[in-house]
């Protein structure tokens, strides 16, 4: 049995790089099969290597066509990754690994301990921080975990497919398959009892994972991105440093930095939409 992990990036060489990292310190021993899709030119990819950790096998997918400012190619690029994960054999779970996100060395290892007897597993409050505002945000998610904090098996994929087209696909996945969906799309028999039989374990577990903002590139699609009035200040990186120990001075650089990524100004990519 392997896992495999789905990453969409493009045009943004410090996300890539921090997340290269944080998959390079993963404490998980099992086999691991990393899907990375680049959906620019050029291509900020290259440098993961194939053999870049003992029983992870790399995969890298340039789908065209190539993204622009305006677009939201997130939904075509992770299909591409489930695409290749229906295509394999043995595969236990899922993960959606997002480039801009932190992730522990523990992460996939007490993820996996979590998913016994369940088909999709997250972890709850999710926390955003902005590190170029130096401000956080806890989400107080009870329903749902955030795309960055989920997996799940392969049972569940034709429910996952349904969210391709939404602009939160992590909050209609959790809908759907807690019941407030249920009444979408649920002609065909063998859906409706995905959705009737699908096993969901929320949790929390002192931060597995915080969600990054704030660097620089082409900017996503969820909260946290921009200044809110309403996030806490840290100017110090007291707080982070708390959530991530060590790891927090490699966002240190990022404060109030003019970060021009891939040759995308930052007025630019605050004002557009992945």
């Amino acid at each position: 049995m392997s896992i495999l992990l789905i990453t969409p990036t493009g045009g943004r060489q410090s996300q890539i790089n921090l997340c290269a990292n944080w998959m390079k310190n993963q404490t998980y021993t099992g086999k691991v099969t990393w899907v990375i899709v680049d959906d620019c030119d050029p291509r900020t990819t290259d440098f993961i290597p194939d053999d870049f950790k003992e029983n992870w096998t790399i995969i890298k997918e340039h789908p065209i066509p190539l993204w622009q400012p305006g677009l939201n190619t997130q939904g075509r690029n992770i299909s591409v990754g489930i695409n290749i994960a229906e295509s394999l054999p043995d595969i236990e779970a899922i993960f959606i690994i997002e480039d801009d996100d932190y992730y522990k060395p523990i992460y996939l290892e007490r993820m996996m301990l979590r998913l016994p007897g369940h088909n999709v597993i997250g972890e709850q409050n999710t926390i955003y921080y902005n590190v170029f505002h130096r401000r956080y945000l806890p989400m107080h998610n009870m329903q749902h975990a955030s795309l960055f904090q989920v997996a799940f098996t392969p049972e569940v994929v034709p429910v996952f497919r349904k969210c391709y087209a939404e602009k939160f696909i992590d909050a209609h996945f959790f809908m759907l398959l807690t019941g407030a969906g249920a009444g979408i799309g649920t002609q065909n028999s063998h859906y409706t009892s995905l959705l009737q039989n699908a096993r969901v374990n929320l949790f929390q577990e002192n931060n597995l994972a915080v969600g990054i903002k704030g660097i620089g590139g082409r900017q996503g699609i969820g909260g946290g991105h921009t200044r809110l009035d309403r996030a806490i200040p840290d100017t110090d990186l007291l707080y982070l440093s708390k959530l991530i120990g060590e790891d927090s001075k490699l966002y240190g650089k990022f404060y109030g930095a003019v970060n021009k990524d891939n040759g995308i100004a930052r007025q630019l990519i605050f004002s557009r939409r992945r």
